[in-house]
């Protein structure tokens, strides 16, 4: 079902990107609403895969937490089989010393009784014969009555107690073979999920990404009939500037007497020719840090929170904040595996390590120097958006705010209030405060 929800989403968008962008009035690109519409509809697909798989995995932590618990309850189960074997260690020697009370009496009762005393029986080792002994109860001296039926109830309490011990070990085995199968499924169903939504969000890059190659064909388009125009009006300024020479010259002639040369008359309406300038991306606007907004050039751009960084979404590239190293571009441990790190070599910041996450796909390597005016990489628009803020430099995908124990979960720490501050000195929008910042930055670390 999913590969062909994936296949009907490509070909609702012709599978060309030049079939869904055009022209508005204004002369600006426009996307064509089909192709947002699949777009939009493939992040609630990611983003229903996303509650999906936060469910699943809610379910196997219950289940891992049964299971410890009951391995638990087995050890003790364990530690009380060490002192029923013990008991039940004690009770044999206890029946065998009763056994030989028993033997000792019998004995003397043969003495009295003759050969044909049933007690005999219990000379034989057999405890099922004990019954056949209570016949000869009445013959029977006190003692011997009373070893007997000690010797029967130990018995029945070292057989009940030997069973119960089974019975237990029995239900726990089966529990835990439960619990077993149960995380199993669990794990299987998360990891389906976790493949789909891996799915869901190739297709959403792919779809983004004809989609900014249709924009920007689109600009390009619009430049060239720009270029056209100004063309165009050029010519028409220089045809217009050649008829006014000519009158100019014709006047002159027929004034003799003006002490005017034609050439002076006509010096001043001789424009020469222009060729138009090609439109190009302007430079990044360095602020006087040295750095500049990153996110410039990001379309639809969407603030969300603070918290280790600072959250967006949106589509489009994402430059490096100022000059640097690039440190490390993947970490597993984040949404999407991208975590890009650079360390700065300018500015206030020099040293300091700033990180770009989750939804990008990346355009940089480890160990290239990045300027301003590098792409980074792109913002594909996902389910997870983007994260940008200090990384601890140690290339292991790490924070700063979660080294310095800031962060449990959504809250807003002091290192990514810090840098929102930051992005919004160099024209960035701030991110959304979550509460009073927590923590505390180092002492000389740079304020905005």
């Amino acid at each position: 079902m999913r590969n062909r929800l994936r296949r009907s989403a490509w070909q609702a968008i012709g599978g060309a990107a030049l079939a869904v962008v055009v022209v508005s009035s204004s002369g600006s690109p426009e996307v064509h609403p089909q192709l947002a519409s699949s777009v939009q509809s493939m992040k609630q697909e990611a983003s229903a895969l996303t509650q999906r798989i936060a469910a699943l995995n809610s379910q196997v932590q219950s289940i891992s937490a049964h299971y410890a618990a009951v391995e638990g309850q087995i050890r003790q189960l364990q530690g009380k089989e060490s002192t029923v074997e013990a008991t039940i260690a004690q009770k044999r020697r206890l029946l065998k010393k009763l056994h030989g009370e028993i033997v000792a009496e019998a004995v003397s009762l043969f003495a009295q009784a003759g050969t044909d005393s049933q007690v005999l029986s219990v000379l034989q080792d057999n405890p099922n014969a004990s019954a056949l002994a209570q016949e000869d109860i009445t013959t029977a001296s006190s003692t011997q009555e009373q070893a007997v039926n000690a010797y029967q109830a130990v018995q029945q309490q070292l057989t009940n107690q030997e069973s119960q011990l089974r019975a237990d070990q029995s239900q726990q085995a089966s529990l835990l073979s439960l619990l077993s199968t149960q995380e199993a499924k669990a794990q299987s169903a998360q990891q389906q999920a976790s493949t789909e939504l891996s799915g869901v969000n190739s297709q959403i890059q792919q779809m983004v990404a004809a989609q900014l190659a249709a924009e920007e064909q689109a600009r390009q388009a619009q430049i060239e009939a720009q270029q056209i125009a100004a063309e165009q009006a050029a010519a028409a300024r220089q045809a217009a500037a050649q008829q006014a020479a000519a009158a100019a010259q014709q006047a002159a002639a027929q004034s003799q007497g003006s002490g005017a040369s034609p050439q002076q008359q006509g010096s001043g309406a001789s424009p020469q020719q222009q060729a138009p300038t090609p439109v190009a991306p302007s430079p990044a606007a360095v602020a006087p840090s040295g750095y500049a907004n990153p996110l410039r050039a990001i379309g639809n751009l969407q603030v969300e929170r603070v918290d280790q960084g600072v959250d967006y979404n949106g589509y489009g590239p994402i430059y490096a904040i100022g000059d640097g190293v690039v440190l490390s571009t993947f970490n597993g441990g984040w949404p999407g595996g991208t975590f890009i790190a650079y360390r700065l070599t300018n500015g206030p910041a020099a040293g300091s390590v700033v990180y770009a996450a989750e939804d990008i796909n990346v355009d940089v390597s480890v160990g290239q120097s990045v300027t301003p005016n590098t792409v980074l990489g792109t913002l594909y628009n996902g389910p997870d958006g983007i994260e940008t803020g200090w990384a601890d430099g140690s290339a292991l995908g790490e924070t700063m705010a979660m080294s310095y124990g800031q962060f449990y979960g959504s809250n807003t720490t002091a290192f990514g209030y810090n840098f929102s501050q930051l992005l919004a000195s160099l024209g960035a929008p701030g991110g959304v405060v979550q509460n009073s910042p927590t923590g505390s930055l180092p002492g000389g670390w740079p304020q905005w």
